[in-house]
């Protein structure tokens, strides 16, 4: 029994979800991948994982071992490439998790940059606009748009721009519905909300130092940005917009700014990585890079 490659195979398994789909990642039988993991808990005299006939789950001890094992692998991978290559190379993979909408705006273009520029460092994308631990799935970088949260702990987190949001609607829409001049007047209008936003139903505005809650019930709730966009230039409603996403169709006037004298609670980007003794030279070029790509650090 080769432990190093068992520890390996039962990682894969865990992030794969499954036997078929780590054996498909990593170019080997099923029955392959499912021995190596049996020897690995007959090694260890424990069981890692729950099998049923539709899926599988990791018992208390296996996401404790998972944990614990994924950052010795890493640092094992780490070292084997800084021995087999230049340390002013780049080489191996980068798995980043980003959220989608802020990645179909804003990030693509820089990932592909990043990846025609680095040719030996195998990108692996994962869209996710959930909060996942950077430990428990297994990914080199997080990017994160908000507030910080528990499961960040313990992580370095740079900055790398801060996101404007604006209130917008479509002509037609405005034309056709109640005049809005302050923030309560939106409490009479068809709400579309993004819940990766956070706002809970509660829209902050600041003017002058003074803030206003208002409390909206929307109409229409949508996870894409992209969607909510749509939404808005079909003239169904008002809803917050990245200004990035909507200053060129407000230049063209498909949408309008609704009060541009007030300021929406900013949300700041970030990009986390997990704290190790040698952080690979892959991971931090790529966060110095798209830090310099938006003009933020």
């Amino acid at each position: 029994m080769n432990v190093l490659t068992s520890i390996k195979s039962f990682i894969v398994t865990v992030e794969e979800g499954s036997f078929t789909g780590a054996a498909k990642k990593i170019g080997v039988s099923k029955s392959l991948v499912s021995r190596h993991v049996r020897e690995l808990e007959a090694y260890l005299n424990t069981r890692l994982l729950n099998r049923s006939t539709k899926s599988l789950s990791l018992t208390e001890v296996g996401r404790r071992y998972f944990n614990e094992a994924h950052g010795l692998v890493d640092g094992i991978e780490d070292l084997n490439d800084s021995l087999r290559f230049d340390s002013s190379e780049m080489v191996g993979s980068l798995s980043v998790m980003a959220p989608q909408g802020l990645t179909e705006i804003m990030l693509m273009p820089f990932i592909l940059t990043f990846s025609n520029k680095y040719p030996d460092v195998a990108l692996n994308l994962m869209l996710s606009d959930g909060v996942q631990d950077l430990a428990t799935v297994g990914y080199d970088i997080a990017i994160r748009s908000g507030d910080l949260v528990s499961k960040d702990l313990g992580m370095i987190a740079r900055t790398i721009f801060v996101n404007q949001n604006l209130v917008c609607a479509s002509p037609k829409y405005l034309e056709n519905n109640t005049e809005i001049t302050t923030p309560i007047d939106l409490a009479n209008h068809t709400i579309i909300e993004d819940p990766n936003l956070k706002n809970d139903g509660v829209w902050r505005f600041e003017l002058s130092g003074h803030f206003h809650d208002v409390n909206l019930k929307p109409t229409l709730t949508v996870n894409s940005v992209q969607a909510v966009k749509v939404a808005v230039r079909l003239d169904y409603g008002i809803a917050m917009l990245p200004k990035q996403l909507a200053e060129e169709d407000i230049e063209s006037g498909a949408i309008v700014e609704i009060l541009p004298q007030y300021a929406l609670k900013e949300r700041t980007v970030y990009a986390l990585y997990r704290e190790r003794v040698n952080t690979p030279r892959k991971v931090k070029v790529f966060i110095d890079e798209l830090c310099e790509h938006f003009s933020c650090c």
